[in-house]
């Protein structure tokens, strides 16, 4: 197939058969994360460099690209299911020798009466890398140490130096795989005489809940794939874009 230049495509590229006998050709899109998208790929581009960039609102998304609600909401769904490939169905832990993971659980979600009951949020448990910023956030049913440290053996590599408030779940962290330091929170927020601290973790949060409050969710199934996209910026910051395109390239591979 050769490329060339058609009229009634999309984007008015394509491949060509390169027999002179025959007339096929197809869209430059097929096989590829564009394929069955009628929007014009400059457009798509845009997107794409838009929510790396964080520029995400819905009115300055429509100002720029003019896209309706239903679109925008449509393709931020599919940026996230590339987030939750990479953070959830194939995670890769994070840490190792040498490196210092901070760990932390938080409440997504607001206290609030219905009907004489009282309605909790979803509990999130998470940990990031303060060297790579690596990072990890999981909803989780309970702060139990039995749901708690399969995740910590799961997602953090053995050798790291993990560091936790003094939550009880955390005691039952395995010695011989993880070098374990805490703060006592009641009384310092930085331990005064080891330093030991988890405030790079705890200011994660809060640009995860503000995404949850936007989203108006704590579904954990919907809220996993917000919480995929918060890891994404955050690992990534300022080179998200090129990232997202090898993970489009990754999960799209064109053959």
């Amino acid at each position: 197939m050769r490329p060339g230049t058609f009229s009634g495509i999309a984007d008015g590229k394509g491949w060509r058969c390169p027999e002179k006998s025959c007339k096929k050709f197809t869209s430059m899109r097929i096989g590829s994360f564009f394929e069955g998208v009628h929007i014009p790929l400059t457009e798509l581009v845009e997107f794409l460099y838009f929510w790396a960039d964080n520029l995400q609102t819905t009115a300055f998304l429509h100002k720029n690209l003019g896209w309706g609600e239903h679109t925008i909401a449509d393709w931020k769904n599919f940026l996230r299911d590339l987030c939750v490939e990479e953070f959830l169905v194939n995670p890769q832990p994070i840490g190792g020798p040498g490196h210092i993971v901070e760990i932390d659980e938080s409440k997504f979600g607001h206290r609030k009466y219905s009907r004489g009951r009282m309605l909790s949020g979803q509990w999130v448990f998470g940990g990031i890398d303060r060297e790579t910023k690596d990072i990890f956030m999981i909803p989780v049913q309970d702060r139990s140490a039995a749901t708690l440290v399969p995740l910590i053996q799961r997602y953090i590599l053995p050798g790291t130096t993990i560091l936790s408030d003094e939550w009880a779940s955390y005691n039952s962290i395995p010695v011989a795989s993880f070098q374990h330091l805490t703060v006592n929170h009641s009384l310092n927020f930085v331990d005064p005489t080891t330093g030991v601290h988890t405030q790079t973790v705890e200011s994660t949060w809060g640009g995860a809940k503000k995404r949850q409050r936007n989203c108006m969710t704590t579904n954990p199934i919907l809220l996993d794939t917000h919480l995929s996209e918060v890891c994404w910026q955050k690992k990534y910051g300022e080179a998200s874009f090129s990232n997202l395109i090898m993970e489009i390239r990754k999960q799209y591979p064109v053959v």
